[in-house]
């Protein structure tokens, strides 16, 4: 009887998921380096059987490739989710494997996406959803570009600033010390470079007044600081067939669905600008859409929202922050009520 229940109260928010979108097109969301931390995603994990068997998969694909459960490294007991997850070799396994199961999980709850949006690592989770690559190579690529940059590249940085990023271009200081990574939107971006020039990027805005938050990360992802591993990294790329995508994707790099998936792709991604709110300028200019962050963090939900015009008939939600304890991934946990308007069992 209760499973009877709960069955039909599933359909029911299905049903009512369905009639809020009337002709809105679901983006799911994927943001790359910088959203990852310790014990993220444990209560999903305890409780959402679909989300807990999809990263249980992909982690005995990252143990075949690393040597280390991913599961255990996260969720250790002994690691605080105050403590910075910066180790490549894990953390772009983190966001690739969470943001997957994630994903998932959701369909498993009747949501579904007409298109993907991807902004840095979060490119790898749209094609492998996308039907382009299988988990299977990307989580190998991931090892295996941990690899390169471990060799190739010294300790670099990431810096959000919350100022607009006009700021950039007005202070030479900034751009002596690194290179804009990242426009999350009109009132943020990210920079990126050595270690040495994002202390000294921090240091001068610290004196101006201005709010700044380190990534963690090891290098400085979308900078010069990168490129003594862009080659080795391009002849690994090319050992993967490139594909187009079955479900339309679009790259946050070039603001564009992407046409196909290969290796001169991954490196533009890798070195280029990540341009989040150009891509969603587009696409609001498109159609109205439901914006789903699908990641453990939100970032790009609260970045989304910043970006949608006053009257817009576009929404954005975040599926999971660090505050959630929702047991699972039915919408009835992160869709406000005013939205979801859930009908009687």
């Amino acid at each position: 009887l209760v499973s009877g229940r709960a069955c039909r109260q599933h359909q029911a928010n299905i049903m009512t998921l369905r009639e809020r979108m009337d002709d809105r097109e679901i983006v799911f969301m994927y943001p790359g380096q910088g959203v990852q931390y310790f014990q993220m995603g444990k209560c999903l994990f305890e409780h959402d059987r679909v989300f807990r068997d999809s990263l249980m998969s992909l982690d005995r694909l990252v143990t075949a490739e690393i040597g280390t459960s991913l599961i255990d490294y996260v969720f250790d007991a002994g690691r605080d989710v105050s403590l910075p997850f910066d180790m490549t070799l894990y953390s772009n396994q983190a966001v690739f494997c969470f943001e997957y199961a994630m994903t998932q999980a959701l369909i498993s709850h009747g949501v579904y996406p007409d298109h993907l949006l991807g902004a840095s690592l979060g490119e790898l989770v749209c094609a492998s959803v996308s039907g382009a690559l299988s988990p299977r190579d990307c989580i190998a690529l991931l090892a295996d570009s941990a690899r390169v940059m471990a060799r190739h590249c010294t300790e670099g940085g990431m810096l959000a600033v919350l100022a607009t990023p006009d700021l950039f271009e007005r202070d030479a200081r900034l751009r002596e010390a690194g290179e804009i990574a990242s426009i999350p939107s009109a009132q943020h971006f990210v920079m990126s470079g050595t270690r040495a020039g994002i202390d000294m990027a921090e240091a001068h805005l610290r004196a101006r007044g201005e709010a700044t938050m380190r990534l963690p990360v090891e290098y400085g992802f979308h900078s010069a600081a990168i490129d003594p591993a862009r080659a080795p990294l391009r002849l690994q790329l090319q050992s993967v067939a490139s594909s187009r995508p079955v479900l339309p994707a679009w790259s946050c790099r070039t603001g564009r669905p992407v046409e196909r998936y290969d290796a001169e792709h991954f490196d533009t991604v890798l070195r280029g600008v990540i341009d989040f709110k150009r891509t969603i300028e587009y696409m609001e200019r498109r159609s109205a859409c439901v914006y789903l962050d699908v990641s453990p963090s939100g970032t790009l939900s609260t970045g989304c929202r910043t970006l949608l015009e006053v009257g817009s008939r576009s929404e954005t939600f975040a599926v999971c922050t660090p505050f959630s304890r929702h047991p699972t991934l039915d919408p009835v946990h992160w869709l406000p009520a005013s939205t979801m308007r859930m009908h009687p069992a």
